[in-house]
């Protein structure tokens, strides 16, 4: 049975990097939400943490391609993290 993937989006204050499907396109999301300023820049950080080319032993490859190289399923990734709230940002 094939697995149905969706659109990842991301929480109010959450940077997300998942594996999901828009278009037929299958492939790595880096989500951030429309409503918090700065955030598509940070979201930005991580694509170049994930898809960069750094040296592996010698080998030219981006993380992404290095998780793969090792046996890891890249369809499985999931990354999350929230932003934290300041005192004065918190409702009273």
């Amino acid at each position: 049975m094939r697995k149905r993937y969706r659109k990842p989006q991301a929480k109010d204050g959450e940077l997300l990097v998942k594996y999901g499907k828009e278009y037929g396109d299958e492939d790595l999301y880096y989500c951030y939400p429309d409503n918090e300023c700065g955030m598509k820049r940070d979201s930005r950080m991580l694509m170049l943490a994930f898809e960069r080319t750094i040296i592996f032993q010698e080998d030219v490859r981006t993380l992404r391609q290095e998780l793969e190289a090792r046996g890891y399923d890249i369809t499985t990734l999931k990354f999350s993290i929230m932003k934290n709230i300041k005192a004065s940002d918190q409702p009273k």
